[in-house]
């Protein structure tokens, strides 16, 4: 892809909310397809970060979407493995 449709390391738009999901690399797939259906209510991101051996993987989600993106969440985790959900901010 060119750099007219990515910017790598480009920052969260500034109205985001930023969610962290404790994941597995497989079940970001099925989370990524849930969350493509909501018509841009959120963003996964491939960026994780390790914490006591857990992967939490970022998400943008819209402000006026969090509690929509958090009730998927919590159907997805009835299929793949889910953990903590953290909401930054």
């Amino acid at each position: 892809m060119n750099g007219r449709f990515s910017r790598p390391g480009a920052a969260a738009p500034p109205d985001a909310t930023v969610i962290w999901v404790e994941t597995q690399d497989e079940a970001l797939h099925f989370i990524d397809g849930v969350l493509m259906a909501t018509d841009g209510l959120a963003n996964v991101r491939r960026k994780y970060r390790v914490e006591k051996g857990r992967k939490l993987y970022k998400l943008y989600v819209s402000p006026q979407g969090v509690e929509d993106v958090l009730a998927l969440l919590s159907r997805a985790a009835r299929y793949v493995p889910i953990g903590e959900i953290r909401v930054e901010g």
